[in-house]
């Protein structure tokens, strides 16, 4: 390589790096769809939390524990951003003003949880809400107050007029199977004490199919148009389990891989409806931009914008970019 090409070449780089400086330097955030309602959402899931107050994160272990969970993550869980970006996936996923939803949640989020009603109530859509009571550490895993304790919190605070539909035990199965006595037995008093419908069954597919129809008779004999799924309750993945393909976030479109499982989520997936699945919360995180519990800024929120001028000015300097390496290769000095 002769020395004029070299410093050609050099110079080029250095100019491109300028240009796109400049190009970076001239972005702008712009409010993203849905911007108000979203401010509403993360308004009302943080005094959903104030009102629960402390006792929104739970202990390490007790009796009605039924898996691991780190406590980094149930930490993070508590910023009310994700009400923000749970809207961003129902927008995403089609879903108006009195649309029917479903909802299946667990105790091992309660944040989350109170992110996705927040979200689904801000947006006006009706959510049709079955809860398990068993909860991962540092979830909602307080014998005494349990998620269904905290919804009643809530609802007493006059937030919003959710509560759940039906519920379940939990755990392995849905039945609480590898808790002790002790520990089915402290759930079983928590849904008295809620006064909501015990949804008992006695295998997995019995626990799966009594969801289907409980969403199938609130929305007039069909599924509903989304499933939101909190945490890693057995029934949503099915008898393979968290083996299960199924992706974290917003899923669109119908994939065989799925639709294998016998879960909860490919009965929505097998009749082409979204299904919305949280429970990697770090991973969430990063895909929106959300660093801790307190940054309530994200990109659900506000988005990286180009101006029109500057994406022709992009477009045409890089049509220059081409045309002058493409014929400059035929010159001497580039030789």
């Amino acid at each position: 390589m002769g020395v004029t090409k070299a410093k050609f070449i050099s110079c080029l780089a250095v100019i491109n790096l300028l240009f796109f400086s400049f190009c970076y330097q001239n972005t702008y955030l712009k409010n993203s769809d849905q911007y108000e309602v979203k401010l509403q959402a993360m308004a009302k899931a943080k005094a959903a939390q104030a009102a629960i107050g402390e006792r929104l994160l739970g202990e390490e272990y007790t009796s009605i524990t039924t898996t691991l969970g780190a406590h980094d993550a149930k930490v993070l869980s508590t910023n009310p951003a994700f009400a923000a970006v749970i809207i961003d996936m129902l927008v995403e996923a089609g879903v108006h003003k009195g649309d029917v939803v479903a909802v299946t949640m667990s105790g091992s989020f309660p944040a989350l949880n109170i992110a996705t009603i927040a979200a689904v109530d801000c947006m006006g859509a009706k959510p049709i809400i079955i809860s398990s009571v068993g909860a991962s550490t540092w979830g909602a895993n307080r014998p005494e107050y349990t998620w269904l304790d905290m919804e009643r919190t809530v609802l007493a605070a006059g937030i919003w007029p959710w509560k759940s539909s039906a519920v379940s035990i939990g755990g392995s199965s849905d039945q609480g199977r590898g808790l002790s006595e002790e520990g089915v037995q402290q759930i079983e008093q928590a849904i008295k004490r809620a006064g909501v419908p015990f949804l008992e069954s006695h295998s997995l597919q019995e626990a799966i199919d009594k969801r289907i129809d409980l969403y199938r008779t609130a929305n007039g004999g069909a599924l509903p148009l989304v499933l939101i799924n909190v945490g890693g309750s057995h029934v949503i993945f099915g008898e393979h389990g968290h083996e299960s393909s199924l992706r974290q976030g917003l899923m669109l479109s119908y994939r065989p891989d799925l639709a294998r499982n016998n879960g909860l989520a490919a009965a929505f997936i097998n009749s082409n409806r979204p299904v919305i699945h949280l429970i990697n919360i770090h991973r969430l995180a990063v895909e929106y931009n959300i660093h801790d519990s307190a940054s309530l800024e994200n990109k659900a929120l506000r988005k990286m914008a180009v101006p029109v001028w500057l994406k022709v000015m992009i477009s045409i300097w890089l049509a220059g970019m081409v045309a002058l390496l493409y014929y400059g290769r035929k010159k001497a000095w580039w030789q």
